[in-house]
């Protein structure tokens, strides 16, 4: 891919070169063939030239040939010979790749540094849920970048046809209509220049720009890029037209349109950057370009290209000291100083660029990772942000039915969280689908009242729709009274043991110490199952009597509903408000009492009515 990333130098010279020296050897290689390269440099290692393994290995790598290139460019590092900054950028690259130990290649990452490459945090976002497909328009040649141009895709590619790679062939663009078969678009007579590509159009259609060879070497012999633009008019678009800033003394390339702002962004390697290639932008004013000015929050000493919009967000691609490897994508967001690097697997060890997204969740990008089709491929991306989700369904062990009212207390990390199943025996929580915890190990703890207390873990994983459910049946303890002590007439709650049923001051929702309590009385009647009881309330003398006993049925009925919601028969239970009617002393109104004395009176009763 680097071959038409920077600067399309193809000038072809038919003069022998093998006996030329060095440094003219040097000059040469970036200005013709590298397949005419490969041959010389190679004839040139066999006679014991061992300074053109940089060189040599440069070149396969750009011929696709990594693992001879990572070979050479290993043997090259040994000796010592890894100097220039693009080889470093290589052997770094390929040793990632290779999955070598970082410590083999740290000194050449302190060398990169010196030369003033960067460092930059890697994002935490919904990018690392990115599903990649491989575009189908791949071939065996090479491809990048798309751009819809009145409903057909626009691509770049230097294939000869769908399928037919030829080697360095001049970049084209080419269109698709609804189908993976693609024909060389003509852009008016711009399809006659060495290369065309990449081509951009802005959403609105209103313009078109392409990076094209310009028709002329320069005074170094080399065809510089430049950036031509057409505007739309009635009929169709204006003529192709060179930017004013173009030169032939520099490359002007990968134009991206911001509407909103009429802001072109563009890489250049013109003078004055920081180094290699930078973003530059200008503004379009009544259709005048200003000048050029570096996007210095991002510029480095390395190359800044491709640069990409959306949503107020800046993408564009270039390498980093601690990056993945390669070109990488990375992303200044609106209203940010320093730009981050996109996460994988949108990134990778080998070169990403062109980021472009349709929305928030899909769109694509181009790289030449492994997996593809040729060399440089457009893969597109989409991204799935559904939460994962986990679901406790509990039950009750004899009458199978959701068991309400059970403390769920689960660890996640190093969080604890409490929950209380709901009236379907439920607990859920969801994770967020960038959650770095999928995989771990989830405690969870489960108690209630009457009930033997379970303690269990678990690994999150997820089935393809990222839902997790825990079925657990919940085993109710035996009431320890014998049936024959059970007589009709006599308190439950005495028999039991039964701590008293509290409730808020002038409320009657029952509390939760006081679901504990009732839930004894629900495992005595699931052991029992003809035990009939009458549910009495009853309250102390303090208020007037009419209030307390309204009171009383309020919370009479409030725990007759708590038991009848855990499967209880209404048949079973019945309930009652005394209010202050059965006094068990002397405490009646106008009787001062002690606090305790008055407790007494406060009470529940659960009278047996029949066995």
């Amino acid at each position: 891919m680097k071959k038409i990333l920077l600067v399309l130098l193809v000038v072809f010279i038919c003069s022998d070169i093998n006996a030329q020296s060095p440094a003219k050897l040097n000059k040469q290689l970036f200005e013709r063939d590298m397949v005419d390269a490969e041959p010389i440099l190679a004839k040139r290692l066999i006679k014991g030239d061992s300074t053109v393994m940089p060189q040599y290995a440069y070149v396969l790598l750009r011929l696709n040939k990594s693992k001879e290139a990572f070979k050479i460019y290993s043997a090259a590092a040994d000796k010592g010979l890894i100097i220039e900054k693009q080889h470093l950028l290589d052997y770094v690259s390929l040793c990632k790749q290779n999955n070598l130990n970082q410590t083999a290649y740290n000194p050449f990452i302190l060398k990169l540094r010196e030369m003033g490459l960067s460092d930059y945090q890697t994002e935490e976002s919904i990018h690392v849920l990115a599903e990649i497909t491989n575009s189908c328009i791949n071939s065996n040649a090479d491809e990048f970048g798309s751009t819809n141009l009145s409903g057909v895709k626009l691509f770049s590619s230097n294939r000869m046809s769908k399928d037919e790679n030829v080697q360095n062939a001049f970049m084209q663009t080419f269109a698709i209509n609804n189908t993976c078969d693609a024909v060389i678009k003509d852009l008016a007579s711009e399809s006659k220049r060495f290369h065309i590509g990449p081509v951009h159009v802005t959403n609105n259609s209103n313009y078109i720009f392409a990076t094209v060879s310009r028709s002329k070497k320069n005074a170094a012999g080399i065809y510089q890029l430049e950036i031509l633009w057409a505007k739309k008019i009635e009929g169709g678009y204006s003529a192709f037209t060179s930017l004013p800033f173009c030169s032939p003394d520099y490359s002007v390339q990968h134009a991206y349109f911001d509407e909103a702002n009429n802001t072109l962004f563009f890489s250049s390697n013109m003078k004055g950057g920081k180094g290699g290639f930078d973003i530059y932008y200008s503004k379009l004013v009544d259709l005048v370009w200003d000048t050029p000015k570096s996007l210095d929050a991002i510029n480095t000493s390395t190359d800044e290209v491709f640069p990409t919009m959306s949503n107020g967000d800046l993408y564009y691609s270039s390498v980093t000291a601690n990056g993945f490897g390669g070109l990488d994508i990375l992303m200044l967001t609106k209203g940010t100083q320093a730009p981050v690097v996109v996460s994988a697997p949108i990134n990778s060890s080998y070169d990403d660029f062109y980021f472009q997204p349709i929305s928030k969740l899909s769109g694509s990008f181009s790289s030449n990772r492994l997996g593809g089709k040729g060399g440089d491929d457009i893969y597109d991306y989409t991204i799935d942000t559904t939460p994962y989700t986990v679901c406790f369904v509990l039950t009750d062990s004899i009458t199978k039915q959701p068991n309400k009212g059970v403390a769920v207390n689960y660890t996640i990390g190093n969080q604890n969280y409490t929950s209380t199943s709901d009236e379907n025996g439920s607990v859920c929580f969801n994770l967020p689908a960038t959650s770095k915890l999928i995989g771990s190990n989830l405690m969870v703890s489960l108690n209630k009242g009457g009930y033997f207390p379970q303690s269990f873990q678990m690994p999150l994983t997820f089935d393809k729709s990222r839902k997790l459910v825990v079925a657990k049946i919940m085993s109710a303890i035996p009431v320890v009274v014998a049936k024959a002590k059970i007589k009709v007439g006599q308190d439950l709650g005495k028999l039991l043991n039964l701590n008293p049923i509290y409730f808020d001051l002038g409320k009657w929702d029952v509390r939760t110490d006081a679901a504990l309590e009732l839930d004894k009385i629900v495992n005595a009647m699931r052991e029992f199952p003809t035990l009939v009881i009458e549910l009495g309330s009853h309250t102390d003398s303090r208020s007037s009597a009419t209030f307390n006993q309204t009171l009383s049925q309020k919370r009479a009925e409030s725990s007759g509903k708590y038991i009848l919601s855990m499967g209880i028969d209404s048949k079973r239970l019945t309930w009652k408000g005394f209010g202050e009617s059965k006094l068990l002393n002397k405490c009646k109104d106008g009787v001062k009492c002690s606090e305790a004395d008055h407790a007494k009176n406060r009470r529940t009763e659960f009278k047996i009515i029949k066995m």
